[in-house]
């Protein structure tokens, strides 16, 4: 009953407050004063703050910015008569890993695609590659691409830009570069302009989120007598050699091939050059085609070069789309100085090796090679089965020079007697004197094939 008198009181006393107020403005003709106007207006939204720009998700650079912009994977030809490969200078990450046979693929990455003036030769998608690639949102492109490839992307419901179904939509083909006598499938390339175009025709385009590839952060300038990390050389097989050689002026590592001559690029003549080295190691074996490399790309331990120094990492992946967890060798994640990077990725199976020396050209003492898969073939095994290669190889060749001595045995004799009389027509006519003995010298050497018993011998077995 309290409360029902309260309410009452104070409806009552409200209501008359309010007839008061309006009688009184009535009567005396007052209007409402600036305060309380202004108590009445509803309070101003402040502006949001506005999202600093994003930085290079590659590079860690904050050159501009990158919000809403999706990397772009690029696959490269790197088979013999593929070099010079274009745009290989102005990628911002190179990845590079055996995946077949004995050359390692190669894979260039740019934050940024308006930034590819051109890029090839383009060649086809490989799922090693891919688990780099995936984790940065980044767009694949590439001209055909593997089974495991393949298989990976349709799993992942993943779009990427094969050139084997957009065709010209998305590439171009050189034909300076055939007409130079290049073969046909290392003169496609593409650009910024094609790559949005071929995207344009699936109805999408490079808007989205992109990850960062490292944790990317200031780290200490290294002093020149902690050095010891100046020149590397990666084995990928005995034919397929990289070597990156720490320059003190420009504080990158450039990259030259096993002969010591400089990598360059097809479209402005760079030598490649990155502030980060990694070499991520990975147990390997063999993919059930008996011939695709298979890697754990799980965990593995590593090395890591910047400044001419390097030191020992350990890496951990979730899966194919998670990205790279690096640790220095205390187990703390590892600060990557923003610039260029170059990605080895490393099995240490038969044929391959590493070496690094110091500024002083002492050998470092590097991580032991990763132990190989159940698929894996052991070094031993491994030999024996290039020994009895090479072998079957030489004895293949051995009888292709004797029957070819037998076939051409005949054809020499004949020339041989004809040079003969003609010289003892003319004896001193010094160019049949030449004739004469060269044909002699061409029998000569064919008996001598015919003459090896035991070569033939063992040719026969």
């Amino acid at each position: 009953m309290k409360q029902f008198q309260v309410l009452s009181l104070s409806a009552a006393l409200l209501a008359a407050l309010l007839l008061g107020g309006c009688a009184g403005a009535a009567s005396s003709g007052a209007v409402s004063t600036p305060e309380s106007a202004s108590a009445a207006e509803p309070t101003p939204t402040p502006e949001p703050t506005p999202a600093p720009p994003a930085p290079n998700p590659l590079t860690g650079a904050a050159d501009a910015d990158y919000t809403g912009k999706r990397p772009v994977a690029v696959t490269l030809r790197n088979l013999t008569g593929s070099t010079p490969q274009w745009g290989i200078a102005s990628a911002d990450v190179l990845v590079e890993g055996v995946t077949e046979g004995t050359t390692a693929s190669l894979m260039a990455l740019y934050a940024d695609a308006d930034s590819i003036a051109k890029v090839g030769p383009v060649g086809p998608a490989r799922d090693l590659l891919l688990q780099v690639a995936l984790p940065l949102n980044a767009l694949p492109v590439h001209i055909d691409k593997n089974i495991y490839a393949s298989n990976l992307l349709n799993v992942l419901s993943y779009q990427d830009l094969d050139g084997y179904h957009i065709g010209k939509a998305a590439f171009a083909f050189d034909t300076d570069r055939q007409g130079a006598g290049y073969a046909e499938e290392n003169c496609w390339y593409t650009t910024a302009e094609l790559i949005n175009s071929g995207l344009a025709t699936y109805g999408t385009t490079l808007s989205g989120d992109n990850t960062p590839l490292f944790q990317f952060g200031e780290r200490e300038a290294v002093a020149p007598e902690n050095r010891n990390g100046m020149d590397l050389t990666i084995t990928f097989s005995p034919d397929d050699v990289d070597c990156l050689n720490y320059d003190t002026g420009t504080g990158l590592y450039a990259l030259s091939n096993g002969d010591g001559s400089a990598v360059q690029d097809a479209d402005n003549g760079q030598q490649p050059g990155f502030t980060n080295v990694f070499v991520l190691y990975a147990s390997s074996g063999i993919k059930d085609d008996g011939y695709t490399r298979q890697y754990d790309m799980a965990s593995g331990t590593g090395l890591y070069l910047h400044g001419g120094a390097w030191e020992r990492i350990n890496w951990t992946k979730e899966d194919a789309t998670g990205p790279f967890a690096i640790a220095d060798e205390a187990g703390a994640p590892l600060i990557v100085s923003p610039g260029k990077s170059f990605i080895a990725i490393w099995g240490g199976y038969y044929g391959q090796s590493l070496s690094l020396t110091a500024a002083d050209g002492s050998a470092q003492t590097l991580p032991d090679k990763p132990a190989l898969l159940e698929s894996g073939i052991p070094d031993d095994a491994a030999a024996a089965a290039e020994a009895e290669y090479k072998a079957a190889q030489e004895a293949t060749d051995a009888q292709a020079e004797l029957a070819r001595a037998q076939a051409e045995l005949p054809d020499a004799q004949t020339a041989l007697e004809e040079a003969q009389a003609a010289l003892d027509a003319d004896p001193e006519n010094e160019e049949l004197l030449t004739a004469r003995d060269n044909a002699q010298a061409n029998v000569d050497a064919l008996n001598a094939i015919l003459a090896a018993p035991e070569q033939q011998d063992g040719q026969a077995e």
